[in-house]
């Protein structure tokens, strides 16, 4: 046997060829689920309790999972170059998708002990490079960035205040009377509690219009007559 063939990507069995990069993409899509799950919770006005984060982070998971089974692509394998398949070239198919979101984080940690991914195997699917090069990456590109999207909203509503969060800090805390009064400079907390008091009143919020034309100068004065 010459060393061309004992080194060649033909001993390595199909399934693990790409999956250190495959390890990688699960955890960024999970990571994801998680964040658009929180939100999620946080742009419908909900307490961000344990619960409510853990079941909103996997309703978000099962959506991307049944995505990525339909399609064999999701976001985090998209930006690693890679898409999931069975044998032939199959997509995994919607109840594999669905397995697949149980399975795949216990494969994150079996695969650091193990450096092998059992679970796929047992479900006949493995990643493969998306074919076409660069051109095939782009061209498959436009569908991954409604999750991109969705990505970049849940981190704006984890970033911004919630109305009662925002209520708290400008009416209850002494941070706040100073950023209603202008009397400190702006702080990110001051900058948008404010931003979202003044577009909940101009959206027709009567206590939160009424707070700014009695309580807060600032808000009063972008407000408007």
């Amino acid at each position: 046997m010459s060393d061309g063939t004992l080194f060649s990507m033909e001993t390595i069995p199909t399934e693990a060829r790409y999956q250190g990069r495959l390890w990688v993409a699960d955890l960024l899509d999970l990571t994801s689920s998680a964040l658009v799950g929180w939100g999620a919770v946080r742009a419908a006005e909900q307490l961000s309790t344990p619960g409510a984060l853990v079941l909103a982070g996997a309703v978000a998971w099962c959506v991307l999972s049944a995505v990525g089974g339909l399609t064999g692509r999701t976001p985090g394998r998209h930006f690693l170059g890679l898409k999931l398949e069975r044998d032939g070239g199959r997509t995994p198919g919607l109840g594999t998708g669905l397995l697949r979101g149980l399975t795949a984080p216990v494969e994150l940690l079996l695969q650091v002990v193990l450096q092998q991914r059992p679970l796929d195997a047992r479900l006949g699917v493995h990643a493969v490079v998306i074919p076409g090069g660069a051109r095939g990456w782009f061209r498959a590109l436009l569908p991954q960035l409604l999750g991109v999207a969705l990505l970049a909203g849940a981190v704006w509503s984890i970033l911004t205040p919630t109305r009662q969060e925002m209520l708290q800090y400008l009416d209850r805390t002494l941070t706040g009377w100073h950023c209603c009064h202008g009397t400190r400079d702006v702080t990110w907390q001051c900058r948008t509690s404010m931003s979202r008091a003044v577009r909940n009143a101009k959206a027709g919020d009567a206590e939160v219009a009424g707070f700014l034309r009695a309580e807060c100068p600032v808000g009063a004065a972008r407000l408007g007559p």
